[in-house]
């Protein structure tokens, strides 16, 4: 499988895809104030990001779970419609599909009793998260723009010339580049400051020096991509492993509290399980702090998931949701008979 189109989504900064960049100026100047407050420490401030975008998410994965608890209240009385019409049984075509169709009418009116849209499964924390992934990977593809301020974008060419920078492999962009290779370009850079804006000063580069310090995790370089040598191979390792813990803690809650649909479930496993396999393959195609990013993600959501099953349990939500519902029909139902005798 070809999974190019997330590398490709990296680099719309370069390219100018405007509809990111608000994005990327933002999580950039999170990311700095966050920088300053654990002096320059970039996985302390990377994992403390990544509670915070998994706290603000947390009102949207409730409202999924309250979701799926309304879909699970109501699907008895959708397979009793389902087998008044037998819609399968039918052999002749035309009776099949007016049976079909007086099947759905009969499921639409019942969803307008209940107050439920099938549509709105709770797409929202998954869009959320995208939205999220996409502006942690500008902000490590190109820190020295939106995490350092230094505005190097607009000198991009010159820049490449003056340190004879050669993207290749795993080392195709220039930000990265600069941060790894800091102290070899230093003198460089500073000679010619004045041919990119004088954007290279001491103090520029004094916060690119930090910087780099600062992206080093127990001997892992998270600017670097990973690969099978060296003790970097472990941040794709984790990420496959707390990827699979994340996907199985989420599937045996649900297996408690929905046992009827266990073997759906089972079946739905063999597919939430290539979630991991491809957030393992493209930890590969990315700087380590990508996958450390999914690592601490992966971590945060098996803690919230834990959470929601203990003070929001999906039975708690559902008979919730038949009080709600019975004091919404209730006063329907008054309405209608104010309106009836008026």
């Amino acid at each position: 499988m070809d999974f190019s189109f997330v590398t490709m989504a990296s680099q719309s900064v370069s390219n100018g895809w405007a509809i990111f960049k608000p994005l990327y100026w933002f999580f950039g100047k999170c990311m700095e104030g966050l920088l300053y407050a654990f002096n320059d420490k970039y996985f302390l401030a990377l994992i403390v990001f990544t509670i915070l975008t998994r706290l603000v998410l947390f009102p949207l994965n409730l409202r999924q779970q309250k979701t799926m608890a309304k879909t699970n209240r109501i699907q008895p009385k959708i397979q009793k419609i389902q087998k008044k019409y037998n819609v399968n049984a039918i052999t002749d075509p035309k009776q099949r599909q007016k049976a079909n169709q007086a099947m759905q009418e009969e499921m639409q009116a019942l969803y307008a009793r209940e107050g439920h849209n099938p549509m709105n499964m709770g797409c929202g924390p998954m869009a959320f998260q995208m939205v999220f992934l996409m502006g942690i990977i500008g902000i490590i593809y190109y820190p020295v723009e939106y995490i350092l301020n230094i505005k190097i974008s607009e000198y991009q060419d010159k820049i490449v010339d003056i340190i004879n920078f050669k993207a290749t492999g795993t080392n195709r962009y220039l930000q990265l580049d600069l941060i790894r290779n800091i102290s070899e370009y230093k003198e460089t850079l500073l000679a010619n400051s004045a041919k990119v804006g004088n954007i290279f000063t001491e103090s520029s580069i004094a916060k690119i020096e930090a910087f780099k310090d600062g992206l080093n995790f127990f001997g892992i370089d998270m600017s670097q991509v990973p690969t099978w040598k060296g003790i970097i191979v472990i941040i794709p390792i984790l990420c496959l492993v707390t990827s699979i813990g994340s996907t199985i803690v989420s599937t045996l809650i649900q297996k408690k509290n929905n046992p009827a649909a266990s073997q759906q479930q089972s079946q739905m496993m063999i597919m939430m399980l290539m979630m991991p396999l491809f957030s393992f393959y493209i930890s590969f195609k990315l700087p380590a702090a990508v996958g450390f990013y999914w690592v601490i993600s992966n971590l945060v959501a098996i803690v919230q998931q834990l959470v929601m099953a203990k003070f929001f349990p999906p039975k708690r939500n559902i008979a919730r949701e038949m009080v709600e519902n019975t004091i919404e029909r209730r006063s329907r139902e008054e309405s209608i008979k104010k309106m009836k005798n008026n």
